[in-house]
């Protein structure tokens, strides 16, 4: 890390613009989630077609990785807050977009999900690499802790209040509402965001077209972004299929709802708990924790999607995914820092991970579809238990700290 970054990181300004980070993000975050589960809903009420909602999540994930590519260039050569302010604007550009387009947004969903994919490149790669300058490697676990806590409060708060506006409202009325205070909330954050300091680098060479050669002398590195390709895996069904399978346990919107929002609170306490309590010296042990969670938890779907069955997989996965989450991000954090070009770096890290772990969302998005035909139903438990299990292997490809910090300086 630069000394300048470093010197931000640890004054009292790192903290000011760590904590200026957490609460935009915070509204960022809010707003998302008080939307972005709508939009799904918002095509299939216009259009009853499963398919199109399949292909424009499918169209966001791959092109968010592509976008990152590019977009890493912008913030190499400018400055990481200008992606970062981009991401918040486009997002804002986004749901006035569908207010404008309304009904027709349908006519154009491809559009709509590469302007949703680019948005989310841009937010992600600019936000990522922010946490990389205001935290150090003592201080990540916490940091990225609260950081979950406030994500988790988010898809709590916001679709119930969502469900509480769309309820009052007639037809398709509800989610112009919801779609109105999304732009103002993004609105918000993209004026709070000019308040975040500019941090340009001295070396605004990218190094992108250096990665294969960091793979090559540094194993470790690409270990972990093989590690994030497997992470992101199961995450590109959870993002929609949760939904569905509590649905079909028991089909009543109100339950779905209700047990979203208790899922949620066992994601923040244990972000609470993971904040308070998690040591850098525990990552592959929480990385095991938690593989073992996902896989022991989804087993007794083989058995049906029964209720108690479905609660008690998407009880266990809420608990034990920050656990996943928290440690794995603050490992790459380290690794990364300690690679060769170290601060130099950290704009190509940040889209290497999100390119690899996008990708690894797709691909499970397409596995999943590829079994989504008249047999779904048995299919569907086979599937999440073999991408569960999948998640052993990151611990498996995740170095002890002071092993891959000795890799990492070759």
């Amino acid at each position: 890390m630069d000394k300048a970054h470093s010197r931000e990181a640890s004054g009292s300004g790192g903290l000011s613009q760590a904590k200026l980070t957490q609460i935009n993000h915070g509204i960022y975050q809010f707003a998302n989630a008080l939307s972005v589960i709508f939009v799904n809903l918002y095509l299939w009420r216009l259009t009853n077609d499963l398919w199109i909602n399949g292909a424009f999540n499918l169209i966001t994930l791959i092109s968010a990785p592509l976008a990152t590519i590019y977009i890493g260039r912008i913030a190499k050569q400018k400055d990481r807050l200008l992606a970062y302010r981009m991401g918040i604007f486009l997002t804002a550009l986004f749901y006035l977009m569908i207010l404008v387009a309304r009904e027709s947004m349908v006519d154009y969903y491809v559009l709509f999900a590469l302007m949703k994919g680019v948005s989310t490149a841009f937010y992600w790669l600019g936000h990522f690499t922010m946490i990389y300058d205001v935290t150090k490697s003592g201080s990540r676990h916490k940091y990225i802790g609260f950081n979950q806590i406030i994500t988790n409060s988010a898809m709590l708060a916001g679709p119930a209040l969502a469900g509480i506006l769309i309820s009052r409202f007639d037809a398709l009325h509800g989610y112009t509402v919801i779609y109105s205070l999304a732009f103002a909330l993004f609105l918000a954050a993209s004026l709070l965001s000019l308040k975040l300091k500019p941090a340009p680098m001295h070396h605004k060479t990218y190094y992108l077209r250096y990665t294969g050669l960091m793979v090559r002398k540094h194993p470790s590195y690409g270990r972990a972004l093989a590690g994030w390709f497997v992470a992101g895996l199961p995450q590109g069904i959870m993002a929609y299929v949760p939904s569905i399978i509590l649905y079909q346990a028991l089909p009543e919107e109100s339950f779905v709802g209700y047990m979203n929002v208790g899922f949620t609170g066992l994601a923040v306490l244990s972000s609470y708990l993971l904040a308070r309590k998690a040591r850098t010296e525990g990552t592959r042990t929480y990385l095991t924790q938690a593989a073992l969670g996902f896989v022991l938890s989804s087993l007794p779907l083989l058995w049906g999607l029964q209720l108690w069955t479905v609660v008690l997989f998407m009880a266990v996965y809420s608990w034990v995914k920050p656990l996943q989450v928290n440690a794995f991000t603050a490992h790459y954090y380290d690794l990364s820092s300690g690679l060769p070009l170290g601060g130099h770096y950290r704009i190509e890290a940040v889209v290497m991970r999100e390119t690899a772990i996008n990708m690894g969302r797709a691909l499970g998005v397409l596995i999943f579809m590829m079994f989504s035909g008249p047999q779904a139903q048995a299919w569907m438990p086979w599937v999440l238990v073999a991408v569960m299990a999948s998640q052993l292997w990151i611990a498996r490809l995740t170095d002890p700290p002071a092993a891959a910090r000795v890799s990492a300086a070759g």
